[in-house]
């Protein structure tokens, strides 16, 4: 598989042609900056360096759609104007399939279960959002129950139909799911009682995870010049590897 390497981060090519690519973004990268001023690296960055992209979106050239900072994984870039119009469209008219891996506080019941509603900014932290029947955008999020470990972390695979900022974080932390490692949405009392039944070098680990444990694992949708089906998949990085590893062994 081809890669290549930007500041500290290894960035793998996950698929390319002529008018896109398909990259596994690490997580600690930021997709795209917030301003001028921000000397953050960014994917954003490292494809003006790494590709012949053809775009004219200020800060955001060549990038279609974003992943927050620390979640990992599979995200389309465009090389020209013309494809990421035709990529934008896809993602408007959902037609773009989009399947995160993540690992969650509690004891997920549901073998499948759809979550919706409106999201919006919270009205004190704007930088984090909730669920709300006052505004906001509408979301919905498949959800399906991979398996649990010692009755207190569930895997799961969420396929998001709309793509709103932070929406399977809110989601599941709405419900009283709550990601491993997320600062943002964090557990309550009654999420870390869930944990009770982990030994204690498991639940230490889990307390001190970095960061959420969300991973785009795989993305699937008809290339709009050739009509192909494009369909990637993409590995867990090694940080959730090792978590796997963890609950499976005790």
């Amino acid at each position: 598989m081809k890669s290549y390497n930007y500041k500290s981060f290894k960035i793998e090519i996950l698929y390319e042609d002529d008018q896109l690519a398909i990259l596994n973004k690490p997580f600690g990268l930021l997709t795209h900056k917030k301003n001028l001023n921000d000397e953050e690296p960014s994917l954003c960055e490292s494809l003006k360096i790494n590709f012949d992209i053809t775009d004219d979106e200020p800060l955001k050239e060549g990038i279609v759609h974003r992943l927050d900072k620390f979640t990992s994984g599979i995200i389309i870039i465009a090389k020209t104007i013309y494809i990421k119009e035709e990529l934008k469209k896809l993602f408007k008219n959902r037609n773009i399939n989009k399947y995160y891996t993540t690992y969650v506080i509690g004891n997920f019941l549901e073998k499948e279960m759809e979550i919706s509603g409106n999201i919006a900014r919270q009205d004190k932290q704007r930088t984090k959002f909730k669920m709300t029947d006052d505004g906001g955008k509408d979301s919905l999020t498949i959800v399906k129950h991979l398996e649990t470990f010692f009755g207190s972390v569930s895997l799961l695979e969420c396929k998001i139909i709309t793509g709103r900022t932070h929406q399977i974080r809110v989601h599941l932390s709405n419900i009283g799911y709550p990601l491993i490692g997320d600062r943002d949405y964090k557990k309550n009392l009654e999420q870390k009682f869930m944990l009770k039944n982990l030994p204690n070098h498991i639940k230490l680990f889990i307390d001190n995870f970095s960061r959420q444990a969300l991973h785009s694992s795989r993305i699937n949708f008809k290339h709009p010049v050739t009509n192909d089906l494009i369909d990637v998949l993409c590995l867990l990085p090694e940080d959730l590897k090792h978590l796997d590893k963890v609950l499976r062994n005790g």
